[in-house]
């Protein structure tokens, strides 16, 4: 089965991939993309040039760089899903002409995408991902019967300089003040719910304690978990 592909399948980190597929979602056809930009954008160097080789093997740019419109069709807001699946099935071509999908396992996907790009073993560990995120984003079936989860919904990180940012929002029914009596009660632990997480804030409260120190502790708290948040975003 095992035959030598004309390009070697995308290598790059699947969600650096995804960033610049988001990232050139404001560009229009034609438009140039360089290695600088991908840089800028917080690419590393060493990424940028297989970033440019990933998006001519999706045909996503052409011989000179210049976007071919092909990339309005992964936009997360908007996505285009038979649009996906043609550029997938066009790009990937060797693997769709001799894989019989759906298969009985994902493993055995991953084995028969290595053999038929002839692949070694540290590729394979980067190529792979990059298919697989391609094709459920498409909606591509690669196992039989498996069930795809839900997305999370996207939560957009508030801006510094917006009222609020930094703050994790109080539980229902509660507020800063009342956070801040039950920890003067002697609560061991305050619960914040924030974003889909859950975090316990264990506050030493002793009888040296004063209040305006619990506000800075919550504080601190809070910005904690907006740098957590906004660190889950880039990655």
């Amino acid at each position: 089965m095992a035959r030598k592909a004309t390009n070697t399948p995308p290598y790059v980190p699947r969600k650096g991939l995804r960033a610049i597929l988001d990232h050139v979602q404001n560009h229009a056809a034609g438009e140039v993309l360089s290695k600088e930009e991908l840089h800028k954008r917080g690419l590393s160097s060493h990424w940028t040039y297989p970033a440019l080789a990933a998006l001519r093997f999706l045909g996503i740019l052409d011989e000179g760089d210049r976007l071919t419109g092909k990339h309005l069709a992964f936009s997360q807001e908007n996505p285009d899903r038979r649009a996906q699946k043609a550029i997938l099935r066009e790009a990937y071509a060797d693997f769709f002409e001799a894989a019989p999908l759906p298969m009985a396992s994902l493993d055995e996907v991953r084995k028969t995408f290595q053999e038929i790009y002839d692949l070694s073993e540290r590729v394979t560990v980067s190529a792979f991902p990059i298919f697989q995120m391609l094709a459920e984003e498409a909606g591509v079936e690669l196992v039989r019967g498996k069930e795809r989860a839900p997305s999370p919904p996207r939560v957009e990180a508030p801006r510094e300089g917006e009222a609020g940012a930094g703050k994790a929002p109080a539980p229902p029914g509660e507020d800063e003040e009342s956070l801040l009596k039950r920890a003067t009660l002697g609560e061991d632990a305050v619960r914040i719910r924030h974003t889909g997480y859950q975090i316990v804030l264990n506050l030493q409260v002793t009888k040296y304690t004063t209040e305006k120190d619990i506000i800075k502790m919550i504080r601190t708290a809070n910005r904690a978990i907006h740098l957590m948040k906004k660190a889950g975003d880039r990655h």
